[in-house]
């Protein structure tokens, strides 16, 4: 007699993360498959993929340590 259980997850490259503990199988061998799931709640789009698509600043290194220099000096009771 087979038994089994379904488990959604995400695949991260070569590792499947899953979203719950899988309780309803004894232990041994398994077997996996996997197809994708198109959610109901669309995924927000990951950060470092937001932020590449923005436009090239303009300010220098320097420019920018000399606002920092700036805002720190005018900071009172820190030394």
């Amino acid at each position: 007699m087979q038994r089994g259980a379904v488990v959604r997850g995400r695949l991260r490259g070569r590792v499947i993360e899953l979203d719950q503990p899988v309780d309803h199988v004894e232990d041994g061998e398994v077997e996996v498959q996997l197809h994708s799931v198109q959610s109901a709640t669309p995924r927000p789009p990951d950060l470092l993929d937001v932020i590449a698509t923005l436009p090239a600043g303009h300010r220098t290194k320097a420019d920018i340590d000399q606002q920092l220099g700036d805002d720190r000096s005018s900071w009172t009771g820190r030394r």
